[in-house]
């Protein structure tokens, strides 16, 4: 028995093959893109790039910060590492902003800690850059 394909049949499935590739192509990016920034007083503003689900870019520690963040569905205001911290009465206020996308969702957050250690106790590895 000889099988034959016609060039039409080839050219369909070449088409089907190269249409499904595409999806698989464009989930493979990142899901969630975030900015973090620290300003801490009297010091130069930071601000370094977050990606999760394919976790990387300029965070110091991205596997960290991503880890905490999906245990909050992206949502960095319900962090809380330690809810009763023990740290110095220092008054030296750190402010973090984080924003972009998180899987699709919308992500603005900020708030001014008294200092880095509540700050740490607050948001930890995704706080800290």
């Amino acid at each position: 028995m000889k099988i034959t394909l016609s060039a039409a049949a080839i050219a369909l499935s070449g088409a089907f093959l190269m249409s499904a590739a595409v999806p698989a192509a464009a989930d493979q990016g990142p899901k969630a893109v975030l900015k973090v920034r620290l300003a801490i007083a009297g010091e130069k503003v930071r601000t370094v790039k977050l990606t999760c689900d394919r976790d990387g870019g300029s965070h110091p520690t991205p596997r960290a910060a991503c880890r905490l963040l999906r245990a909050v569905d992206g949502r960095p205001g319900e962090l809380e590492l330690e809810s009763h911290p023990t740290c110095t009465r220092e008054f030296r206020p750190h402010m973090v902003a984080i924003w972009g996308q998180w899987r699709g969702q919308q992500v603005k957050f900020s708030h001014v800690y008294a200092n880095e250690c509540v700050m740490k106790a607050a948001g930890g590895a995704a706080f800290t850059i």
